[in-house]
């Protein structure tokens, strides 16, 4: 008997364990901010790709073009850090999840740290956000907003993909 809990307790921690890596993916990329048509495409697409994009969509000036891409390499070496640290956790909560024994004072701690860099990453799109769009014209603003992938149900689709556009 002792053997067969011992057995599903070790099943149960190994399915928890690859679930968590999986919700606990990589971070989204600091470039996110820029326009994007395809659900795939942002992951295929360099950040300079992705700020050309933005420029051509937006119809973006040359003054532009140059702050937003000093504002999008700044942010992206601000978060540098917390990417890294970010990887680093969730090798620990693999780990953690394929030990011998379970401890949920090793993996509260790792979530809880987890939890903060992804609240620094959160305020660091959002400033991003801000940044970018204090350089837009109310019309490349308007533009954007159509752009924008919509949400619907917390999920990000692209109008087109749910045939609205």
């Amino acid at each position: 008997m002792k053997r067969q809990i011992i057995i599903g307790a070790v099943a149960v921690a190994a399915l928890a364990g690859g679930a968590w890596s999986v919700q606990a993916g990589p971070a989204p990329d600091i470039d996110e901010v820029a326009l994007h048509e395809g659900c795939g495409e942002r992951s295929r697409m360099e950040p300079g790709q992705r700020l050309a994009r933005m420029a051509k969509k937006l119809k973006l000036t040359a003054t532009q073009k140059e702050k937003a891409g000093a504002i999008l390499k700044a942010e992206k070496e601000r978060i540098a850090p917390l990417r890294e640290k970010l990887a680093e956790n969730r090798l620990k909560l693999k780990e953690a999840a394929q030990a011998a024994t379970f401890d949920e004072a090793v993996v509260r701690a790792i979530a809880t740290d987890q939890a903060q860099l992804e609240i620094e990453l959160t305020v660091s799109r959002t400033r991003l956000r801000s940044q970018i769009n204090a350089l837009l014209t109310p019309e490349q603003r308007e533009l954007a907003d159509k752009l924008e992938p919509r949400r619907k149900g917390g999920k990000g689709r692209h109008p087109r993909l749910r045939g609205e556009g």
